[in-house]
């Protein structure tokens, strides 16, 4: 039984579309140029090479502006996601004492009030503003959500029954994120104000 030995490849020589910019195999150069400059375009926005007969699509499903539907706002595409999610001032927030969703435009006045409200202390026997009563509770119990179970979670009513935590009941880990989102929004902002300079 005979064993066939295959030939080495030989070389492959490549020449530079001028259109798309591709290597393309010198044998195929010019149907290549043909057929790439008659139905290839290259985007003005992103360099890539796209079908003539889909430019209009590739621009509106990657660079076109955005209308935001809650705020009238028109967007840069590439924004899009930031603004939706941090910079559009009626996407919708919870508040941290009531669970309430409002327009980020309302949120702060609306949890300056909320967070004005009281709430007993049983162990202190004196109400506290929900705004104070995490660092009420790590101060002056020694308690943090991580290690202990907060002394508003479990409240006894007159019958003895247990009642659910209130829903205003956020732990640090929360105020930290939010304090930390917060945050990255004013660097985020910070850096597009500059930028737009």
């Amino acid at each position: 039984m005979a064993v066939a030995v295959a030939a080495p490849d030989p070389v492959v020589t490549t020449s530079t579309c001028a259109h798309c910019k591709r290597e393309i195999p010198s044998s195929n150069i010019s149907l290549h140029s043909a057929h790439c400059a008659r139905n290839l375009q290259k985007c003005e926005h992103c360099g890539d090479m796209v079908p003539r007969k889909h430019m209009d699509e590739h621009y509106d499903e990657n660079h076109a502006p955005v209308n935001c539907s809650r705020c009238k706002q028109t967007v840069e595409h590439e924004l899009w996601d930031l603004h939706k999610r941090m910079q559009c001032p009626q996407r919708m927030l919870v508040c941290q004492y009531c669970e309430f969703e409002l327009p980020a435009v309302d949120i702060f006045e609306h949890q300056d009030v909320c967070g004005n409200r009281t709430e007993y202390c049983q162990p202190c026997k004196k109400y506290i503003r929900l705004r104070e009563w995490i660092g009420h509770e790590i101060l002056l119990h020694g308690k943090t959500n991580d290690n202990a179970e907060s002394s508003r979670s479990m409240l006894e009513n007159e019958d003895g029954a247990e009642e659910r935590e209130p829903a205003h009941g956020f732990n640090h880990k929360q105020l930290l994120l939010t304090v930390a989102i917060a945050g990255l929004a004013v660097v985020i902002g910070s850096i597009l104000l500059h930028k737009k300079d």
